[in-house]
């Protein structure tokens, strides 16, 4: 009989009675069948055993269909028929929702039993309600995968037990994740186990989910001991002075006699350095330009400046704080694109009143004849800029629906740098 009521019609009948069942918790309502063809018709009169024959649509109650197979050969009720027909347990949406928060409950059960330490343990008992820093990224992880996201979890418990139990012991991070997992690369903030931590962390040092910098991640990090790469963080620069009595004078003194850059390392802005106080520093967002400056200046007269190669490192940002607190003025140029204002913009909102535009108005920009058409949907975004220093600026570029780039107008930035002018040498010989 099973093969019988194999046919498309039945195949229509019971997977509606299945949905039924699971959303009304039980033997409740009736399904509907629409658009039945006369084989349809003679099939479900033969099964009913009514005549249901020119009737394209009809309406039947889940108790009807029951009846039906408790008087079949079958001799059992709709709810075991389907299991059989579909050889898989029929649980009810209510039944299927007390199955996961009994899950979900036993998930953080495991954890709870692991955790040793109370702000651990607190950090869990949010979770669990929906509440803690981290629910989200957590609930991702447990629906795509629950295994993996116990062993991920379990393993943030246990490193912020670590962190409770020993304050003040600076670990550096791939060191950390080694010991955890053998991978020193398990606590990048790429991976899911990185992220975790990192909202552990924020319930741990009682911060706000609100800074998602780089910039901000690193100091969370290290604000709870865990110490990152500081080495590969780096910032280029060339020209920058430092007060004689500095210890590390003569390598500045040496390099800019010289015309030379330096490549500074986050490890190395992290011990005092006495910068000589309200100098001129220029920054370019592009290497191809601070390397021009170098090219055709010269070396004993260099111009304090910084090459950010983009968006600014750590090490980059660093510096700059470094250099406004010592009271210089930030001269920055960037790319007339989305990015480059992007970048000019937070700059400009970090150093207020030591922020200044170097050639970076609507008035250089409108001067290059050349550039790259802006796409619609770059187009979009540049009209949620608001340049601060150039209220005109985002209407020209909108206007002519052209980015331009620091190479196109090189020959005015290195000529801002006094006021004469210097003859633009793109090689030398």
């Amino acid at each position: 009989m099973l093969d019988y009521l194999r046919q498309p019609c039945f195949e229509k009948l019971f997977s509606l009675a299945r949905k039924k069942i699971q959303s009304l918790n039980g033997l409740r309502g009736a399904v509907t069948l629409d658009n039945l063809s006369p084989v349809d018709q003679d099939l479900i009169s033969g099964f009913l055993g009514k005549n249901c024959l020119g009737r394209t649509r009809l309406k039947i109650p889940l108790l009807e269909i029951d009846e039906v197979l408790k008087n079949s050969p079958l001799e059992m009720g709709l709810y075991p028929f389907l299991e059989l027909y579909f050889n898989e347990r029929i649980l009810t949406n209510q039944e299927i929702s007390a199955t996961r928060e009994h899950r979900w409950a036993q998930f953080f059960a495991q954890l709870q039993e692991q955790a040793q330490t109370p702000v651990t343990q607190d950090w869990l008992a949010q979770l669990w309600q929906g509440t803690g820093s981290g629910y989200r990224t957590l609930l991702a992880l447990y629906q795509d995968n629950p295994q993996a996201a116990l062993d991920e979890a379990s393993i943030c418990v246990k490193a912020l037990d670590y962190l409770a139990t020993h304050p003040g012991e600076n670990l550096r991070i791939p060191v950390f994740a080694a010991k955890l997992t053998g991978d020193p690369h398990a606590l990048d903030l790429e991976n899911s186990l990185g992220r975790l931590l990192y909202y552990g962390l924020l319930h741990f040092l009682d911060k706000p989910e609100t800074d998602y910098t780089a910039e901000g991640k690193r100091t969370l990090f290290r604000e709870a001991g865990l110490l990152d790469d500081d080495v590969s963080s780096n910032v280029l620069v060339a020209g920058l002075r430092v007060c004689q009595d500095d210890p590390r004078f003569t390598i500045f003194d040496v390099a800019n006699a010289t015309g030379s850059p330096l490549i500074l390392p986050l490890r190395f802005l992290a011990m005092p350095t006495r910068w000589q106080p309200g100098q001129k520093v220029y920054m370019t967002e592009n290497p191809a330009v601070f390397s021009t400056v170098l090219d055709v200046y010269p070396a004993t007269s260099l111009p304090p400046i910084i090459c950010g190669s983009g968006q600014p490192s750590v090490a980059a940002l660093t510096l700059l704080d470094q250099l406004v607190q010592a009271g210089c003025i930030i001269y920055y140029s960037g790319d007339f694109d989305l990015k480059g204002l992007e970048i000019a913009i937070r700059l400009a909102q970090r150093y207020k009143q030591n922020f200044r535009p170097w050639c970076y108005d609507n008035e250089t920009y409108l001067r290059v004849p050349h550039g790259k058409p802006a796409a619609a949907n770059q187009i979009n975004n540049l009209r949620k800029l608001d340049v601060p220093w150039d209220k005109q600026l985002v209407h020209r570029m909108l206007e002519r629906k052209l980015f331009v780039y620091q190479e196109s107008f090189i020959d005015k930035l290195i000529n801002q740098f006094n006021n004469r002018h210097l003859k633009l040498a793109i090689t030398k010989g």
